[in-house]
This record gives structure tokens, sequence and C-alpha cells, in this order.
């Protein structure tokens, strides 16, 4: 099925095709390309909202995920504050589009079980491995 991006915000433009494309091979290289993901990408005032309703934390946050029903083909919903996501990695080097797709990576990972926060160091790290992993492998393809 691949992944439907809808864009809520007007701060940071992006090539809305690379990204889609990034993220649907990341989809077929966690083999998992049969199934929908739906990834929106807001402003922080927006993610503010969500960060409060679902976890009480009235502040934006980089990238929240919702997991869906695996059995009717739907992986979940990622919402990434483009806003956030900038100013974390501005001194790093990578494009929005680069930006958008690590922090939809990590989302995906916490989608299919993957966890950070809560676990052990070894375990996080894991986590933290094949996120990089992935992101390096899409930045090697030209798409």
């Amino acid at each position: 099925m691949g992944v439907s991006i809808v864009d809520e915000q007007d701060r940071h433009s992006f090539d809305r095709q690379y990204l889609t494309a990034a993220i649907n091979q990341v989809l077929e290289l966690l083999e998992v390309n049969d199934l929908l993901l739906e990834v929106t990408i807001v402003d922080d005032a927006r993610i503010s909202q969500l960060n409060a309703k679902c976890f009480g934390r009235e502040r934006p946050t980089n990238v929240i995920s919702f997991p869906q029903d695996l059995d009717h083909g739907l992986l979940g919903d990622v919402v990434i504050s483009a806003e956030t996501v900038a100013r974390e990695t501005v001194d790093q080097g990578y494009s929005i589009e680069e930006s958008l797709l690590y922090y939809a990576i990590h989302a995906m990972l916490h989608l299919l079980k993957y966890e950070h926060v809560g676990v052990s160091q070894e375990i996080a790290d894991e986590m933290y491995q094949k996120q990089d992993e992935l992101f390096e492998q899409v930045l090697s393809l030209s798409l």
C-alpha cells in the first residue's frame, strides 16, 4: 500500500515526491510495504496539542506515532512537527526532507514495537542502530 503524506503546515516547504519515495523505500526495507502508513506534517502548535492530549506534555515534540490495525493493512499514523525537526537538525547538514525522513523512520520503528524509553540501554541502542542503518541505506539510493 505505501505511504500517504498530508502537509498541514506552511512554515517549511519540502519535496513531497522525494519524501514519499524515501518512506516507501523504508517500508520495503522493513518488509511492511503491504501496509498503509499515514504521515502528517504539522507545526509546533498542532503537535503541542497532540502531545498534551495524548501524553500530558504541553510542549512541542518532533514526532508522535499512533499504531493502527495491522490486520486491516494499517501500520499507523505518524505526526511530525516540521518546525521542531528543522530546529533539531539545523546544524547537522541535512535537508528538511532528510530530517523528516529520519523522524518518520523513528516513528515507523515504534509502530513495529521497537522502543527506547523504559527499556535497557541495549534495547534502546538496537532501535537507534536500526534507525541509523535504515536512514543511511535510503540516503545512499538515488531517489
